[in-house]
């Protein structure tokens, strides 16, 4: 794979047309800011020196100077909004194009195994991606303008006094180097921590949330709430000394700004004692220096944003490069009138787990039909069906599947889970079916009515504070998405868990009615379901301890 940080910049250079309008027009703006303040001032001064004489005061033209004051500030406006709308545009087009980029690798690995599948690796992915557009968006763009803020700056100060150059360039060192390297010392060399010990958090009150009931039965909730609590609270004391380190880098950014202006100020009224300028750009310099100094405050944090999107580039990459490896390619789809598996000598184990795996299995079946898997738990039977649905790779063996499409294998998981949406939406899945599909599927797992008595129906919201259905009829919900999914091959673990001998044998036979034309490889701990037309295969004697 490709450097995802060259990926970025070549994206970069894709859109930067409107990049660099976005660069442009926030020049424009910061540009049209500093000389507001600055025309304003020498303007104002200007014409109450004027004022002072009847002579120079019917002379002086009041209405260029008014005229550029109005434009400075309609430039100011537009730039600004322009500016935002063209660097959020050009960030947008770059992250989207990278993330395509990024779920398409992620979605071809090997994701039950993938270090992405863990909550601080997930965690991390996202805050990686805020990093990575703050790149251009508060790095780039702020860097750019303030580069060129000192530029016009230090030119317009050369036109008024030359001199003066001299007595802003280490005041400019300290505010635009030494300051942001500062800063983003104080930034990067934490951040990692920060992050792991947010992560770890959240992972932690998951857990004290998901066992409130057994923590309270137990009367330990309050004492797990204290460990949180503390945990929480060493996390904050931590970020609170870096922020207060932070805000010192931005106060010596600040000091620096109001000892530069001290100094040019005292300068030019040294000169205009001397004669060497008017009384009207002593409050030009005044002005000038104090707006730039605001745009180069702007700039402290870019490096650290800088710093910490090119960090997340390069931990992305890492974390896509470790996929844990496969020795074959193990699928191999043939076009046929019927359905037909066979496994060769397909071997998993998963690494750095005492979990057991699956040694040198083969099997085959042909035809339609229903095919029991047995066997105790922990065997490998959920296994076995990811690694048909290809969410896990063997590490030998192969697997062939004859007229059934790649993306045309459904799988109910033991775990259904349930989108905070309406009905309608967790059975659809964004796929059009009409309302009559869906209660025809609802149906087969007798859920028909238990649909229509809801308060809206299939537009009742169901779901975590929601309307919340109970674990076997969440099970039926995830066997109604199957059936209007409709898969040339299912895959179901544990189908009739949890529910009772009478209904799930009921729901079975309709089952068998709907899927009558299908291969079903069904995962189940006891044999009460299985009728002489199916076939029982037992996993025991292919475990690997």
């Amino acid at each position: 794979m490709r450097s995802l940080q060259k990926q970025y910049f070549q994206l970069l250079i894709q859109q930067k047309g409107i990049a660099l309008l976005g660069v442009g027009l926030a020049i424009i703006t910061a540009f049209s800011g500093v000389a507001l303040l600055a025309v304003s001032g020498w303007f104002i001064t200007a014409a109450a020196l004027a004022g002072l004489s009847l002579v120079t005061a019917h002379s002086f033209n009041f209405f260029t100077p008014g005229a550029l004051v109005r434009g400075l500030s309609m430039s100011r406006t537009a730039g600004r909004y322009g500016e935002r709308l063209a660097s959020h545009e050009a960030t947008f087009r770059i992250i989207s194009r990278l993330r395509t980029r990024l779920f398409r690798q992620i979605a071809q690995q090997n994701w039950t195994e993938s270090p992405l599948n863990q909550h601080a690796s997930s965690s991390k992915l996202l805050q990686d991606i805020q990093h990575i557009e703050s790149i251009y968006l508060s790095a780039a763009v702020p860097a750019l303008v303030a580069l060129a803020t000192a530029l016009a700056f230090l030119f317009s100060l050369f036109l008024i006094l030359p001199p003066l150059v001299f007595t802003a360039l280490p005041f400019l060192f300290l505010t635009l180097v030494v300051v942001p390297v500062l800063y983003s010392t104080q930034v990067t060399h934490i951040e990692e921590k920060l992050q792991q010990s947010h992560s770890n958090n959240w992972l932690a009150a998951s857990k004290v949330f998901t066992a409130t009931r057994t923590l309270t039965l137990f009367q330990q909730f309050n004492h797990a709430s204290q460990d949180l609590l503390q945990q929480s609270q060493k996390t904050d004391q931590v970020e609170g000394r870096n922020l207060q380190r932070q805000k010192l880098s931005l106060i010596l950014a600040q000091i620096s700004g109001i000892a530069m202006t001290i100094a040019l100020f005292a300068q030019a009224v040294s000169s205009y004692g001397e004669q060497q300028i008017g009384g009207a750009y002593l409050f030009m310099v005044l002005l000038l220096a104090l707006g730039s100094s605001e745009i180069f405050l702007a700039n402290s944090p870019a490096i650290a944003h800088f710093s910490l999107g090119m960090k997340a580039l390069r931990r992305l990459e890492e974390t896509l490069q470790q996929q844990p490896a496969s020795t074959c390619t193990a699928h191999t789809f043939i076009a046929s009138d019927h359905p037909a598996l066979e496994l060769s000598d397909i071997s998993y184990h998963y690494p750095e787990r005492t979990r057991a795996g699956i040694d040198n299995l083969s099997f085959s079946h042909e035809g339609a039909g229903w095919v029991w898997i047995t066997g105790a738990s922990g065997c490998g039977k959920s296994t076995l069906l990811h690694l048909i649905n290809q969410q896990l790779l063997p590490q030998k063996g192969s697997i062939e599947l004859r007229g059934i499409q790649q993306h045309r294998i459904g799988l109910m998981p033991q775990q259904i889970d349930l989108l905070r949406a309406s009905l309608k939406d967790n059975l659809c899945l964004h796929q059009p079916h009409s309302d009559s599909e869906i209660l025809a599927a609802l149906d087969i797992v007798e859920l028909k009515q238990w649909a229509q008595s809801l308060p809206e129906q299939l537009n009742t919201w169901i779901g975590d504070g929601e309307w919340q259905p109970s674990g076997g009829e969440a099970r039926r919900l995830g066997l109604a998405r199957l059936i209007l999914q409709n898969p040339d091959l299912v895959l179901l673990d544990e189908p009739m868990a949890g529910l009772d001998s009478e209904l799930a044998q009921r729901i079975i036979n309709r089952l068998k009615t709907n899927w009558r034309d299908k291969l079903v490889l069904a995962n189940t701990h006891s044999t009460e379901f299985i009728s002489q037309d199916d076939r029982q295969f037992g996993l025991a004697s292919h475990i690997n301890h």
